[in-house]
């Protein structure tokens, strides 16, 4: 039949190079005109894109940005066959191999791993596949093992693994003192230990300031402030592996409480601070601690202590012990006008008092957080910080500069009138009188303008003071994910809600240190001790 033609097959090629190979037969370009000349030298076939991860382990999928757009790229149906040179370039994870090649196979989609003579359309492809992604794990898992024993020699030889904290740079594995930040760790100290100032006033302090931290931001919270008083890099020792890596598939670190061995290097580098400071530092921080404790233990026992409000009346919500029948007792949180007053009513003196909103479960309190943090806020958490970022970059962008010249050009102008009046006083053109009264005038024009200019600096001063704050956002929901697994969850509920208003109809507003907006939350909670949780969003915006 005249003119039909037989539609070339859309094929692309997914390739992944590490950055610290230096061979050219792996690398970045290379890889990318293989897969081009391969491609192009099949007549069936036609080239749709190149994906690329560059310096991205292979053992988890979650990082890699363009693997992850190809894969949506196919439920679009924009590619008809994926190449890539071997498994172990796809995916050093047999879960993932399995996985995609399956999703894919079922879209009508195969991948040809070229290096390894596998078309995962073929009948025994899954069989081949799933040997060779378990040989390509385990070379992993190998790598892993040897590269984790040949950091732990390095360390022991007291090579510096991670960054440099504020006061010191590190080049080559080699800390160096950077005076100008030395001296702000020595304020600390100082300021902490001699002076007795708490952490949150030294952190108020060193906003005020405008001093920035090492990572260039102004926002400075009582937990930074502790961090640097209790690194023992300030006094010249060295302590490695305080975080250590179980997974070698996951790649997330957890705080080492013991369970591998640590590296302690005594008088390794240059000291910041004299040890008689740091010794007197970490009393004085133990002694605080203790009193803290003492303090806590009814006031502030538990992480939502005084975070509670009423969206009724607007007064704070405090804990409630209650005795079942069976014996067992559990902690609600209630408001505390309600406490005080019962329902809500009018006294002798025509004053009103009491309230009528209803309680909250602890135990409910706690897995309403949980969830909201896990499937809320961490599975959006790519969409968060890019909405964050935007938000950053349009505080950093400074009003006009224009605006701002044309203000001064103003003045400029405002000044020749006035140097022309004392022409024209000379001249006999106009008095003396007319010229103090038009010189008055000048003045105010010129003071009003000067305002203008005052305010345009301000607003850019205070957007910048926005933005830093806006960057310590996203460092807080980066941590978010290590800090659920390796601390007590409590505490991290204790660091990143803010304040929770409870309203009518099991509604609550949750505000986050860590996000713009609050979340709003319908939760249904029903059993007695083991509860089982319903949690609504409410939100009909994002939290940025």
């Amino acid at each position: 039949m005249f003119g039909m033609s037989t539609r070339k097959k859309r094929v692309c090629a997914y390739c992944r190079v590490s950055t610290d190979k230096d061979d050219q037969v792996n690398s970045f370009e290379s890889q990318k005109r293989f897969f081009e000349e391969y491609i192009r030298k099949n007549d069936e076939w036609e080239l749709v894109d190149i994906y690329a991860d560059e310096g991205i382990s292979g053992t988890s999928t979650e990082k890699r940005t363009e693997f992850l757009r190809m894969i949506e790229d196919v439920k679009y149906k924009k590619i008809d066959l994926i190449l890539t040179k071997e498994i172990s370039r796809f995916a050093r994870n047999t879960l993932d191999s399995i996985y995609y090649t399956r999703k894919l196979k079922s879209m009508g989609v195969g991948v040809i791993f070229i290096n390894d003579n596998i078309n995962t359309l073929d009948d025994d492809a899954e069989l081949r596949l799933t040997i060779m992604a378990s040989l390509a794990q385990e070379e992993s898992r190998r790598i892993s093992q040897r590269v984790k024993w040949g950091q732990k020699r390095q360390m022991e030889k007291g090579v510096v693994f991670g960054r440099a904290p504020l006061g010191y740079d590190l080049k080559n594995g080699v800390l160096s003192v950077n005076e100008e930040e030395a001296e702000i760790v020595r304020m600390i100290f100082h300021k902490f230990t001699n002076e007795g100032k708490s952490l949150h006033t030294i952190a108020r302090e060193l906003y005020e300031a405008g001093i920035k931290t090492k990572r260039g931001n102004l926002h400075w919270s009582n937990v930074t402030v502790l961090k640097i008083l209790r690194n023992e890099k300030y006094v010249g020792d060295l302590c490695q592996k305080k975080t250590f890596t179980p997974d070698f598939l996951t790649h997330k670190k957890k705080y080492n409480k013991g369970q591998e061995e640590m590296i302690y290097i005594k008088n390794h580098h240059e000291p910041i601070i004299s040890r008689e400071l740091w010794e007197a530092t970490q009393r004085e921080l133990q002694r605080r601690n203790t009193i803290k404790e003492q303090k806590s233990k009814h006031s502030n026992r538990y992480w939502c202590s005084g975070k509670i409000f009423c969206g009724k009346c607007g007064s704070r919500f405090v804990g409630r012990v209650k005795k079942l029948k069976n014996g067992d007792t559990y902690r609600a949180w209630r408001c505390e006008e309600f406490v005080r007053h019962g329902t809500k009513k009018t006294d002798k003196l025509g004053n009103v008092i009491g309230c009528n909103q209803g309680s909250i479960n602890h135990v409910v309190l706690g897995e309403i957080i949980g969830y909201i943090l896990k499937n809320v806020i961490i599975d959006n958490k790519e969409q968060i910080v890019n909405d964050l970022k935007e938000l950053i970059k349009k505080y950093e962008t400074p009003v006009r500069v224009k605006s701002v010249d044309g203000l001064l050009k103003q003045i400029e102008n405002i000044n020749r009138k006035k140097e022309k009046l004392i022409d024209s006083m000379l001249e006999g053109v106009i008095s003396k009188q007319d010229v103090a009264l038009m010189n008055e005038r000048y003045d105010k024009e010129i003071e009003e303008l000067k305002k203008k200019i005052k305010s345009i600096e301000e607003i850019n001063i205070n957007n910048q003071k926005r933005a830093d704050t806006l960057k310590s956002y996203i460092d807080r929901i980066n941590a978010l994910v290590d800090d659920l697994e390796s601390q007590n969850p409590e505490e991290v509920y204790r660091r990143v809600v803010e304040k929770i208003v409870v309203h009518e109809d099991k509604i609550l507003e949750i505000y986050f240190n860590c996000l713009v907006k609050p979340i709003k939350v319908r939760y249904k909670a029903t059993g007695k001790l083991n509860y089982r949780i319903q949690v609504e969003l409410l939100n009909d915006e994002q939290y940025c």
